[in-house]
């Protein structure tokens, strides 16, 4: 593909500002459906398994840095993509295409759809079918194909469609995510779930009068995430009273970690913080405050009665232990998941004479775990901070970066970046 001209954007009218996005558009398309023919053909010959991957989705995860469900929609569009003619010749050609009629985007969600379609549906229906969504992807984004795509596979299904519960709760999902002095959080709930939250949230957001008489000075939104937290509040009192009956599908205790030097929790000055294994710091005043509650663990540095070093006496890891590795690894030391998914890895073999201590542990959720016995990862611990040594395989070869306007030329590039903290360690070439 021939490289676009390096104008900055800061030098450009809107006509061409829109002209060189038109082009960028065609190329980034052009690309991408390229890629897509590498990734099939490097799925075929099977080269992921010959330089040590488990397979080319692994290869795609960790050699370029992204998700994991993204990976293997690559892959798996890669590979379907040859039993779609109409898909196929709709995607834009390497330096071929002046318009980009499919995007590799809209022919994910038009062979997702059709790849659920039963077997037993003629092929030719199937054909008309894609072609029909084809057609349709001139004036369609990728989530309006998907419902497209749904509604055509329900119409080919000779069965009939699925019922639409049975789907509705396939679909169920809670997503959460860092922020700012919290977390955020998206999701599904189908049905009488969905019901049920909804009930509660009502039931416990109806505006209350001030203690004065006045109006619920609350908005809407605020009264809702207040219900929310009501509503867990008396889930974990549940939990905490050992009554794990009501709340099904909890076998043990939520509880919150704070570590904390026992000097800063004694003299609680502003300044002084305490480390919770999920979010940001919480200051040594809330600390004190949340102490009197059952459902919050002090982990206090300096007065902690309980052994965290059992030596060679004990294979198994003992809640304080637990406890620790939690606050310190805050969860697997390769991926970020929850402490709570994790298992707690010996670095040296306890069978090979490696003790059962905070020192010789790591937190590593099941799938890391199981790779890092495989040998695909190594993981060290010095001074306190595990250091993560990634496969050869799974960094590209360093190039020199070409064709970039000098740094003057970049709006942003005198800009300071904002960054944050990251309690995970840095990955380390092997």
């Amino acid at each position: 593909m021939k490289q676009l001209g390096e104008r900055a954007p800061w030098s450009m009218s809107g006509g061409e500002l829109l002209s060189t996005l038109d082009q960028l558009d065609v190329a980034i398309a052009q690309a991408e459906t390229y890629r897509l023919q590498v990734i099939a053909r490097l799925d075929v010959i099977g080269h992921a398994r010959e330089i040590g991957a488990y397979d080319t989705a692994q290869l795609l995860e960790y050699r370029y840095r992204l998700d994991r469900s993204r990976a293997r929609r690559d892959v798996q569009l890669a590979r379907a993509l040859p039993k779609y003619d109409a898909v196929a010749s709709a995607l834009p050609a390497v330096d071929v295409a002046d318009e980009v009629v499919l995007r590799p985007a809209q022919a994910e969600a038009i062979v997702s759809a059709l790849e659920k379609v039963p077997a037993s549906v003629p092929v030719d229906d199937v054909v008309v079918a894609e072609r029909e969504l084809v057609t349709l992807a001139r004036h369609l984004s990728p989530s309006e194909l998907r419902r497209a795509g749904q509604r055509v596979r329900d119409l080919l299904d000779p069965d009939g469609p699925e019922p639409e519960e049975q789907k509705a709760y396939a679909r169920e999902s809670l997503v959460l995510s860092v922020a700012d002095r919290g977390v955020k959080f998206r999701g599904y709930l189908a049905n009488e779930n969905a019901e049920l939250l909804r009930s509660l949230i009502h039931a416990g957001a109806r505006p209350h009068k001030t203690g004065d008489g006045e109006l619920d000075p609350r908005s809407r939104e605020k009264r809702q995430a207040d219900a929310l937290t009501a509503a867990l509040t008396v889930a974990a009192g549940a939990l905490d009273a050992g009554d794990s009956s009501e709340v099904p599908g909890f076998g043990a205790k939520a509880n919150i970690t704070v570590t904390i030097d026992l000097e800063d929790l004694k003299a609680a000055a502003a300044d002084s913080l305490g480390d919770v294994v999920y979010g940001d710091s919480l200051s040594a005043a809330t600390v004190r405050r949340l102490a009197c509650d059952a459902k919050v663990l002090p982990l206090v540095l300096g007065s902690n009665s309980e052994p965290l070093d059992v030596g060679r006496s004990e294979r198994l890891v003992t809640r304080a232990m637990r406890r620790a590795l939690n606050a310190r690894d805050r969860g697997c030391v390769i991926c970020g998941a929850p402490p709570l998914n994790c298992d707690a890895h010996h670095l040296t073999s306890w069978i090979d004479g490696g003790e059962t201590s905070v020192n010789n542990l790591a937190l590593l959720c099941r799938r890391h775990h199981l790779a890092t016995h495989t040998g695909e990862w190594t993981i060290t611990l010095t001074n306190g901070v595990v250091q993560v040594s990634r496969p050869t395989w799974s960094d590209p070869p360093s190039r020199p970066r070409r064709h970039l306007p000098p740094p003057n030329l970049i709006p942003w590039a005198t800009q300071p970046r904002a960054t944050t903290p990251h309690h995970h360690p840095t990955y380390a070439a092997s």
